[in-house]
C-alpha cells in the first residue's frame, strides 16, 4: 500500500475513530488500577458462562468435571484478561493493600485491664501477667552497678550509670537519691539538691532523703535551708537522733547556740553536746568557748579520746604549749591501750 492510499484510508471517519479509541484504551491500560479493574471485570465476565449444575458436577473420584463448552466460550475473554494483567499488578495490589487495608488487619494491641491492679497487664487472651519490663530490669542493673562504683569512690562512673537508670525508669526514687549523694561528693550541691527533690516527689515522707537534702544544704553553707529540711524531717521521725544532731550543727553554724545545744542533748546527751559545741565554736573561730566545752566534756568523761585530741590541738593553737604536750602524752597512752584491747578482743573471737 502506497503512502497516498494509506493517507486516504486513514482519513475515513470510521478508521480515524477506531485509531483514537485504540489509543485511548492503550493509554488507560498503562494505569495499573484501571488495568487491574479491566482484568477483574473480564474474568468475572467469563464466569457468566457457567451453566446450572456446572459447579456441582464431579467425577467418580470427587474431582470437578471439566466443562468443555465453558472453556471454549470463555477462553477469548480470559485471554483478554491475561493481556491486560501485567506482572507488576500483584505488587500494585499489595501496595494498595498495605496503604488502605493493612491498618484494618493489624494485630489488636495489648491493652491494660480497666480493673487491673498496678503492675499488671491484660494479654490478648484475657489472662493477667506480672509487669516486670525489660526497661525496669535494666534500670535496676544500672543502679546496682552504681552502688558498687560509689562505694569504690568512682563518682563519675556512678553518675553515668545513675543518669541512665533515671532516664530508663524515672520512678526510681533511690536512683535519684544516690545520684544526689554522688553530686554532693563532687561538691555539686545545687545539682544534688535538685535530684534529692526528685526523689522526694516520689517518696515525700522518706526521712533519709530529707536528712540528705538537709545535709547537702549544710555542706553548701545554706544553714537556713538546712534547718528547714531538718525540721521537716523531725516532724516525720521525731525521735531520729541523727536528725537532731544535724539540725543542732546547722543551728550552731548559724549562730543559734542555745537551740543547737537543745538538739545535741536529744541526740547525744550532755557530754556529747559539749563535744559538738566545742566543734561548732572552733569552726567559728571562738577558741576560748570551744576549749571551755571540751574541758567540760573531758571532766565528765576523763578518758574521752575525742575530747583529749581536740582540746590538745586548741591548747597548742592558743599558745598553751605545756598543757598541749601533757594532754597529747595522755592521749597516746590511752589510744595504745584501747588499740591493744581491741586486738585482744579480736583474737579471742
Amino acid at each position: 500500500m502506497t503512502f497516498k492510499r494509506m493517507a486516504r484510508f486513514l482519513k475515513k471517519p470510521a478508521v480515524t475513530m477506531g485509531l483514537i479509541a485504540a489509543l485511548v484504551v492503550a493509554g488507560l491500560t498503562t494505569i495499573p488500577e484501571v488495568r487491574s479493574n479491566i482484568s477483574g471485570n473480564l474474568e468475572q465476565g467469563a464466569d457468566f458462562f457457567l451453566f446450572d449444575g456446572d459447579e456441582s458436577d464431579t467425577n467418580a473420584d470427587g474431582t470437578k468435571k471439566q466443562n468443555t463448552f465453558k472453556r471454549i466460550v470463555s477462553a477469548p475473554v480470559r485471554l483478554m484478561a491475561r493481556l491486560f494483567r501485567r506482572k507488576n499488578d500483584d505488587k500494585f495490589a499489595m501496595k494498595k493493600l498495605s496503604e488502605k487495608d493493612l491498618a484494618k488487619m493489624k494485630v489488636v494491641p495489648m491493652n491494660r485491664e480497666q480493673n487491673g491492679l498496678p503492675g499488671q497487664i491484660a494479654d490478648a487472651g484475657g489472662s493477667v501477667t506480672t509487669e516486670m519490663t525489660t526497661a525496669e530490669a535494666a534500670a535496676q542493673n544500672l543502679f546496682d552497678e552504681a552502688v558498687i562504683l560509689h562505694e569504690k569512690g568512682k563518682l563519675d562512673s556512678a553518675i553515668e550509670k545513675l543518669v541512665a537508670a533515671t532516664v530508663i525508669n524515672p520512678r526510681s526514687a533511690e536512683a535519684y537519691n544516690l545520684l544526689a549523694v554522688c553530686y554532693d561528693g563532687r561538691g555539686q550541691y545545687l545539682a544534688a539538691q535538685e535530684e534529692y527533690k526528685k526523689a522526694l516527689k516520689l517518696d515525700s515522707d522518706n526521712a533519709r532523703f530529707i536528712n540528705n537534702v538537709g545535709y547537702s544544704c549544710y555542706l553548701s553553707g545554706d544553714y537556713k535551708d538546712a534547718i528547714k529540711w531538718y525540721r521537716k524531717g523531725i516532724k516525720v521521725t521525731p525521735n531520729d537522733r541523727r536528725m537532731h544532731n544535724n539540725i543542732g550543727l546547722a543551728y550552731g553554724r548559724k549562730g543559734d547556740y542555745k537551740k543547737a545545744r537543745e538538739h545535741f542533748v536529744i541526740a547525744v546527751g550532755e557530754t556529747g553536746a559539749d563535744l559538738n559545741l566545742g566543734y561548732v565554736y572552733s569552726q567559728d573561730g571562738r577558741f576560748d568557748d570551744a576549749i571551755r566545752h571540751y574541758e567540760s566534756a573531758l571532766a565528765a568523761q576523763p578518758q574521752s579520746l575525742p575530747a583529749m585530741s581536740n582540746l590538745a590541738q586548741l591548747y597548742d593553737r592558743t599558745g598553751r604549749i605545756r598543757e598541749a604536750a601533757m594532754l597529747n602524752e595522755q592521749y597516746k597512752k590511752l589510744a595504745q591501750a584501747a588499740q591493744q584491747k581491741d586486738q585482744t578482743a579480736d583474737q579471742q573471737q
